[in-house]
């Protein structure tokens, strides 16, 4: 005799409503709030769902023109700008038009500790992203581009209206001859620009962009128009600074300098730790603490003290157990075998 198989009927599934995401923070359906230090990578530099961005999307794409002369007012020189769907097509179609302009193929990415290679005769472009580099080292890079009788180019997708209002090529005074720019224009939302001279905009093939779509283009011309009338890259700099300072304090207290820091620039302050459970332990206890935290932490508009506050708690509370955590497998680890050869002699005995 034969038996069917008794196949029991899957309990429905539950829907998983998207988390409100307003400000800094992310709310689900049962009203549990968490504050984000991620912001999209770093790319919602005003803050999620910020009301002149969505009722700019609303309203509807206000045209590539005028999102593109928002861009150049706000960069060194005011140089052209061409967009497209993704900052990931930015940046090829930016070496495209560096290898057509100087009929060279080499894309050589700067290094501020060792440059680039000299006496290279192929290279096209020198590659920098200049978060966290110093104007000087900037202008080394754009002195070895210039004597290797190649193009610059800024990836400016993270750097861009962070680090200063005219972004990094702003700041350090330094003009790249192509400049690239991500989701930061668009409010996180994908996005993508090239900036240059005429040459260099003429130089960029037509199929290597994409057109944008249209909310984000909508939302790229409201942000820029925001930040021109109110830069957010001194309220990003002072409360980061605060935060490395406090956080820093907190681990020389805690005698754990030598297991964790919080560096880079300060609007995108960078966690380092000295072994990979250390980094996990961190993950946990941020997590348990209503706090979103993926890698360096993305400071936005939306940020203030309450946020910052609420980060240092964490922190206050954490690294306390990241020591402990750190001397608990020091003395897990078995101890070495003693050869016998150099085994010590009994008392008494030379």
């Amino acid at each position: 005799m034969t038996y069917a198989a008794f196949i029991a009927e899957p309990p429905p599934r539950r829907t998983i409503a998207r988390p409100i995401a307003s400000g800094c923070r992310l709310s689900d359906e049962d009203g549990d709030s968490r504050i984000d230090f991620d912001m999209c990578g770093g790319s919602v530099l005003l803050g999620h769902a910020h009301p002149r961005v969505e009722a700019a999307v609303s309203e509807g794409a206000p045209g590539q023109d005028r999102a593109a002369a928002a861009l150049a007012a706000l960069l060194p020189g005011e140089p052209l700008a061409r967009f497209c769907a993704e900052e990931g097509q930015a940046l090829p179609a930016a070496a495209a038009a560096a290898r057509k302009v100087t009929g060279r193929r080499r894309i050589a990415v700067w290094d501020s500790r060792g440059g680039v290679c000299e006496g290279e005769d192929d290279l096209a472009a020198v590659l920098v992203d200049p978060l966290g580099m110093t104007p000087a080292q900037l202008r080394k890079a754009r002195e070895a581009a210039d004597a290797a009788g190649a193009l610059l180019i800024f990836d400016e997708g993270v750097s861009g209206f962070r680090v200063h209002a005219g972004g990094a090529q702003g700041l350090s005074r330094v003009r790249p001859d192509l400049s690239v720019f991500g989701a930061g224009l668009a409010n996180g939302r994908p996005f993508g620009a090239v900036t240059g001279d005429e040459e260099m905009i003429a130089a960029l093939a037509p199929e290597d962009l994409p057109a944008p779509r249209g909310d984000s283009l909508a939302a790229a011309g409201a942000t820029l128009e925001l930040l021109a009338a109110a830069p957010v890259a001194p309220h990003l700099q002072v409360l980061g600074a605060q935060i490395q300072a406090e956080v820093e304090a907190l681990v020389r207290k805690a005698g754990a300098v030598r297991l964790f820091s919080l560096s880079g620039d300060p609007t995108l302050p960078t966690p380092l730790f000295a072994a990979p459970a250390l980094e996990g332990l961190w993950m946990r206890e941020m997590t348990a603490r209503g706090l979103i935290v993926v890698g360096p932490h993305a400071l936005s508009a939306a940020h203030g003290q309450g946020e910052a506050a609420a980060l240092i708690e964490a922190y206050a509370a954490m690294l306390p157990a990241m020591m402990a955590r750190n001397m608990a497998e020091i003395f897990a680890r078995p101890r070495p075998v003693q050869d016998a050869l150099y085994s010590a002699a009994p008392e008494g005995c030379a």
